[in-house]
């Protein structure tokens, strides 16, 4: 999580200038496609609400011409499936500019309600860049926020090769048990 789109230096939650808050998707393109991506963000967004602030603002951060032109013939792709013309489609297609990571208390929402979890967590990944970049930090974020569709056995496969102490690794087999 973090800002982008914006001009402002080093914006933070309490300043965020014209900055809107973003995630940041690092991804390997022999595994999955810019296209596939865009797929994956349209079909679960709605493109036709508008949020009334710069910060909440619905958008597609492109980071070359060619995402850019992607990003702006899936927008246009939405707008023939609604039905509606280009304009009504409140979601922007703009450049990210810089990607700046929001501070550490806003990475991994969802561990934020398992506090144990979090503060080792916090131990092995100090700041707010290495814990967004974190793959069992995201992995865990996601099993507690929705339980990545429910795939419990897939959690339970995995936590051996997370490295976490024993108390917190039979919190989560437990909670998978129980789900």
């Amino acid at each position: 999580m973090g800002y982008a789109g914006g001009t402002m230096q080093k914006p933070t939650y309490q300043s965020m200038g014209d900055h809107t808050e973003a995630i940041s998707i690092d991804y390997d393109p022999d595994k999955i496609s810019y296209q596939e991506l865009l797929d994956y963000f349209w079909a679960g967004h709605s493109c036709i609400r508008n949020h009334s602030s710069r910060q909440y603002m619905n958008a597609v951060f492109s980071r070359d011409d060619q995402q850019h032109a992607m990003a702006t013939l899936s927008l246009e792709n939405q707008a023939k499936r609604f039905g509606i013309a280009t304009n009504k489609i409140k979601t922007k297609v703009l450049p990210v500019m810089e990607f700046t990571y929001a501070e550490e208390y806003h990475q991994k929402y969802y561990l934020s309600r398992f506090s144990d979890i979090r503060q080792f967590l916090s131990e092995i990944y100090p700041d707010a860049k290495s814990m967004a970049d974190s793959t069992v930090a995201t992995r865990l974020n996601a099993y507690l926020a929705i339980g990545m569709n429910k795939d419990w056995q897939t959690l339970l496969n995995e936590l051996p090769s997370y490295c976490l102490p024993q108390a917190i690794a039979q919190r989560l087999e437990k909670g998978a048990a129980c789900a």
